[in-house]
């Protein structure tokens, strides 16, 4: 399946929610330039024996960000936003479709930890925010949705 950008959504739910049902879901609307973003570190494992540098993947780090039209009447804008200064987790996805069985993506309990507001003179007013994972919570895992 080929996707492009305007397929995907991004969408929240509540704290530890069962990230594979899809009634876990809303999809934030007006949602554009979602990304998901998995790195790991890396660990020097070479000794003074070692010819070449030798490596493991170490710490794992993930993070779900977009930009988002801001509307006002939207309930999941304010949902984000409540969370982010009550400092509450949400359960966030990336998916490759809309909220719907068979969709994929990156989901994980995370907490909002910037939503920056931009309210341009010339365009609509977006937000940016970023989502990290919680220490509590299920972790970062690659779903789809049923």
């Amino acid at each position: 399946m080929s996707c492009t950008g305007f397929d995907g959504s991004l969408a929240i739910g509540s704290a530890d929610a069962t990230l594979t049902a899809t009634g876990t879901w809303t999809a934030v609307g007006g949602s554009k330039d979602v990304n998901a973003t998995i790195s790991s570190d890396k660990a020097d494992t070479s000794t003074r024996n070692s010819v070449f540098k030798n490596y493991i993947a170490a710490g794992l780090d993930c993070e779900i960000s977009a930009t988002v039209q801001y509307d006002s009447t939207d309930t999941t804008h304010s949902t984000i936003r409540t969370a982010c200064l009550a400092r509450t987790r949400l359960t966030v996805a990336c998916l490759d479709g809309a909220v719907a069985a068979t969709s994929q993506g990156l989901a994980f309990d995370g907490y909002v930890f910037s939503n920056d507001i931009a309210q341009p003179l010339s365009e609509g007013q977006t937000y940016s925010v970023t989502f990290k994972p919680a220490e509590a919570g299920t972790v970062p895992t690659w779903v789809t949705l049923v």
